[in-house]
């Protein structure tokens, strides 16, 4: 693994991953700021009804349309951030997600582009805090 030696493409990385979880909280938007051009999202579960839209999802602007949809359907969804760190480029990040008086866990998995935005997330979600 090569380290990203750039301070404007750690710092970018970081805005980006800063910006994460305000994006899953509040605002879809933040996806065509903060994703690169070819991103992708791989998550580790289906929706409710065994359907895996995001599998299709190829581009920022796709991801700001499936963040929209899914902020509809998950009203009142919170994320925390419990840990995360940057390494050239590559991140993670911990997570809690609490909705109707459960909290569970996970970790997202980052490839950055050379420009600080995401290109590449690996999402598993748990059972359990990470807190624990």
């Amino acid at each position: 693994m090569t380290e990203n030696t750039n301070p404007a493409t750690s710092s970018t990385a970081r805005h980006s991953l800063d910006l994460w979880l305000t994006m899953w909280n509040t605002d879809g938007d933040i996806a065509r700021q903060i994703c690169a051009d070819d991103f992708r999202i791989h998550f580790a579960v289906t929706e409710p009804d065994g359907s895996t839209p995001a599998d299709a999802i190829r581009t920022a602007e796709e991801f700001a349309r499936y963040l929209d949809w899914w902020h509809k359907q998950n009203p009142g969804v919170v994320f925390t951030r419990v840990a995360d760190a940057i390494d050239g480029d590559h991140g993670r990040l911990l997570w809690d997600v609490e909705a109707d008086d459960r909290r569970a866990g996970g970790v997202d998995v980052f490839d950055f582009a050379e420009d600080g935005r995401v290109r590449r997330v690996w999402s598993v979600g748990g059972q359990r805090s990470m807190r624990s």
